[in-house]
């Protein structure tokens, strides 16, 4: 099991954040230009138990269905996002949500695993932790440009 956690602090209120990123459609808004993301079914409102599919497409040519239901949907403070479907032996994503001297502290905590045993590792080793990284990057600094 790989842990990722990486927490940024965006100048708008907790309120703010939390229903922008409740908001699927928003993945899109700051996902990497090589990411493509086509919500393919949701739930709306989100709320605890809500499934969402989407189909992810990166670099181009490489194309996944991922199926989410939120394990955790606790307004104003955390969204967990469970996968039930998609390229990892394992996923579980956590939004979590503070307030910090009228900012919000947003940080992503992310459990996962990989299929393939040693291949799998091997491939973390060389390029999927620093993918993971990067991603996170480019979605911090774009909720902030969006969100301040």
């Amino acid at each position: 099991m790989y842990y990722f956690e990486k927490s940024v602090i965006i100048d708008c209120p907790v309120e703010k954040a939390f229903v922008f990123h409740s908001d699927t459609n928003n993945l899109k808004k700051i996902s990497p230009p090589s990411i493509k993301v086509d919500i393919l079914k949701i739930d709306l409102p989100l709320k605890l138990n809500s499934v969402v599919e989407l189909r992810v497409t990166q670099f181009g040519f490489f194309s996944s269905l991922w199926r989410v239901m939120l394990a955790e949907f606790d307004e104003f403070s955390v969204i967990g996002d469970l996968q039930l479907k998609g390229p990892f032996k394992y996923w579980y994503h956590r939004h979590c949500f503070e307030e910090k001297e009228g900012k919000t502290l947003m940080t992503d905590k992310l459990e996962y695993d990989l299929p393939f045993g040693v291949v799998g590792k091997i491939a973390h080793a060389l390029f999927i932790r620093k993918m993971i990284a990067g991603q996170f990057d480019f979605r911090h600094k774009k909720t902030k440009e969006v969100l301040e």
